[in-house]
């Protein structure tokens, strides 16, 4: 060969191989992507720079104009064969969590095996990590939104038989910057409540949350940073902790399950790491966060405006007195007068479908009204009375099937879940249904359409609407555990789509815990079950009224902000499940005494969301209960909402440092305002006026008022005029 062509062509080959070398490893040097700094990468991009260690694939830091957030890095483990990948968590097997049940998160305190790291490689808008361990392979997809940078994560295998998969965890390790001493982590939105030292827990011993927390918030007094997490297939834990060096740490542990296939990668959520923007509300950026992702509120129904309070009932009367009163719907129907005299927009009615005779929870077909009720007829006349007197009706819809026994499980088997032997999988003793189930989807949507069409019912609660237990059998292709989360969000969209195909503007009350926002667009009103979860820690922490009135006041102010944006709740001291078998298993009244009852009642009346009472509340007397007839009282306090405090007002809160609980209620445009005190105490508290604030609008209780001193009696309530707030 001629040796200036032989030259030539070893000089072809060598700039190929670096080619090739870069694009792997540097991202090609000519293109918008990586520099190399030593053993480390940086990944530039739209104003975030990112610094990866190229021999482990960990990110080891972020950078914005703004601020910059050093850590070890963020692995991510799966149970794979009943054992953890990466050795970072032990092991639980989770084919006995009910659904209401989060995993158990144990953390190990162990170094990362070997592994090899395949690739490093940009796009556009991030870069893709993959990384190999024996026969399975996890690919990291990082991009930029903004100040953030998410992760993707997908695990696969080449494994020839298929791979058990039992628990998916994204762990962000040692966040740098944080001594322990003076370092607090935080659950907004969910519980437990408040800030909670690193320093009062053991090292990698997690403190996880009671619900799917999507936000956890680390601070201490210079800075902050938030780290959010969705899973839109599965519940999940989430958990903080520290390490052995003392640096703070979080981990999400998804309970996933089903099986990994050759050629079949598994997606296992999305993480974000939010850097600090400078002059932003450390709370208010999540809620800005999810809306520049593209989560929001219902935007195909107006049926949730105006709507102040939900009355929930059921003909046959209260689940704590035994269901005694046995009325039909026709008869029931003669107290909707004093519903709505009392200010109610909606009545939710306790499943009035054909069921068993012990628990209107166990459906027979919900295609049918029982006879017991009235039948359609009834339910026909009950919802035209509601309607004449301005009221909504919503149906309490129980996917989760009836008992194995009757022939609608038996007809439809296909529908109900499996567990990995192939039996159905029950749960309270009915079956469980698989609401990804393609024909009970359609099935679910004609029933929503039925009944919207045929006697005009506004709306549902639904019940289990979290999800059922794993189907291992899925009709729609998907791992066993979509029958949760995925499930419980799709249940929601059939009854939404068959009232929208019936003609009627749904109002949509989903039985979700979980303040997960992927919900948000197919939910009219969140189930507040965190208030209420915290407002039952708060009961019995042994709390003066000041600390009371703070840790309420912390809580709901975070749980505002790191919302998705314009959500609306629902508010209670009590539900069917809590006045007979769950938490407490008292009435308000009981519990609390009635003075106090009466001022939280007020106090979560009159912010932001909808306040919701549970038959014999109002007038325990007519069903055998204790207390006082506070029918009257509801009357006031919803028509001080309704005259007072729009809808559509926003919240601020106040932390007065005293048993004061007080917040303004303002027009976000004209910046019209309402101040609302509530006394939280059972004696006489002070509270000092601003300028423009001493004209009062409404109060239950009594006051009085020099100058601008305002003295409130024991759980005295109050809404003011404020001509001049500034925040």
């Amino acid at each position: 060969m001629n040796p200036f062509l032989y030259k030539l062509k070893r000089l072809f080959l060598g700039l190929l191989l670096c080619i090739a070398f870069s694009a792997v490893f540097t991202g090609c040097a000519s293109q918008k992507g990586f520099t190399k700094d030593g053993e480390n990468l940086i990944y530039s991009s739209d104003g975030l720079s990112a610094v990866i260690d190229q021999n482990t694939g960990m990110v080891k830091q972020i950078t914005t104009a703004d601020n910059t957030l050093s850590l070890e890095g963020i692995v991510v483990d799966a149970g794979l064969n009943e054992a953890y990948l990466f050795g970072q968590l032990g092991y639980k097997d989770f084919s006995s969590l009910a659904t209401y049940e989060l995993p158990l998160m144990w953390l190990k305190m162990q170094e990362l095996p070997d592994y090899t790291v395949d690739s490093i490689t940009s796009q556009k808008d991030g870069f893709t990590i993959v990384i190999t361990k024996d026969a399975f392979t996890v690919t990291y997809r990082y991009h930029v939104i903004g100040n953030a940078l998410a992760l993707d994560a997908a695990i696969s295998t080449n494994a020839e038989e298929p791979v058990h998969i039992n628990g998916a965890a994204f762990l962000v390790r040692g966040l740098d910057g944080y001594s322990l001493q003076d370092t607090t982590f935080e659950f907004p939105g969910s519980t437990p409540d408040g800030k909670i030292p690193f320093s009062s827990s053991s090292r990698y011993r997690a403190t996880t949350s009671d619900y799917a927390a999507p936000t956890v918030q680390i601070a201490d007094s210079t800075h902050y940073n938030n780290i959010l997490f969705v899973n839109e297939t599965e519940k999940w834990t989430t958990g903080c902790y520290y390490d052995a060096d003392e640096r703070p740490c979080t981990a999400f542990l998804s309970a996933t399950e089903g099986y990994i296939s050759k050629g079949a990668p598994l997606e296992i959520g999305t993480l974000y790491l939010l850097i600090p923007e400078s002059g932003e509300d450390s709370y208010r950026a999540v809620s800005d966060f999810w809306a520049k992702i593209g989560y929001h509120v219902p935007d195909d129904t107006t049926a949730a405006e105006g709507l102040h309070a939900i009355y929930s009932g059921h003909p046959y009367g209260t689940m704590d007195t035994g269901y005694f009163n046995q009325l039909t719907l026709q008869e029931y129907a003669d107290e909707l007068q004093n519903i709505a005299d009392m200010g109610f927009s909606a009545v939710w009615l306790l499943p009035v479908f054909q069921h068993t005779g012990d628990n209107v929870y166990e459906p027979i077909d919900q295609g049918l009204i029982d006879a017991r009720y009235g039948g359609i007829d009834g339910a026909a006349a009950y919802i035209d009375e509601a309607h004449a007197l301005g009221l909504k009706v919503l149906f309490d819809f129980v996917p989760h099937g009836p008992r194995p026994v009757y022939p609608f499980a038996k007809e439809h088997d296909d529908w109900i879940s499996k567990d990995m032997n192939g039996s159905n999988q029950i749960e309270w003793e009915c079956v469980s249904f698989d609401y990804n189930h393609p024909d009970y989807y359609n099935y679910t949507v004609e029933l929503a359409e039925y009944y919207a069409q045929t006697i005009s019912l506004d709306g549902a609660r639904i019940d289990c609407s979290m999800g059922g237990l794993p189907n291992w059998n899925s009709a729609a292709d998907l791992r066993a555990s979509a029958s949760g989360l995925m499930g419980g969000v799709n249940i929601v969209k059939a009854i939404r789509e068959g009232f929208l195909a019936g003609g009627k503007e749904p109002l949509l009350l989903p039985e979700n815990f979980h303040p997960i926002p992927s919900y948000a667009a197919y939910t009219d009103v969140f189930y507040d079950m965190p208030l209420y979860r915290c407002m039952y820690t708060l009961n019995h922490a042994g709390l003066s009224d000041t600390e009371y009135v703070s840790r309420l006041t912390h809580f709901l102010s975070a749980q505002q902000d790191t919302s998705v944006a314009g959500q609306k709740k629902l508010r209670f001291l009590g539900n069917h499940d809590t006045v007979t078998w769950t938490f407490d298993a008292e009435r308000a009244q009981t519990l609390y005494g009635t003075q106090r009852a009466k001022a939280l009642w007020m106090a979560i009346g009159w912010i932001d969301g909808v306040l919701y009472i549970y038959q014999g509340d109002e007038n325990p007397a007519a069903y055998h209960l204790a207390g006082e007839n506070l029918t009257g009282f509801f009357t006031e306090l919803i028509s001080a909402k309704e005259s007072c405090l729009p809808v559509d007002y926003a919240t601020h809160y106040l932390d007065t440092q005293s048993p004061v609980f007080a917040f303004y209620r303002y027009d976000t445009e004209t910046k019209e305002a309402r101040l609302v005190l509530v006394n939280l105490s059972d004696k006489e508290q002070t509270y000092q006026l601003a300028e423009g604030e001493s004209s009062v609008l409404a109060a239950i209780g009594d006051y009085t008022l020099e100058g601008s001193t305002l003295t409130l009696s024991p759980y005295t309530g109050m809404i003011l005029q404020a001509d001049s707030v500034s925040f």
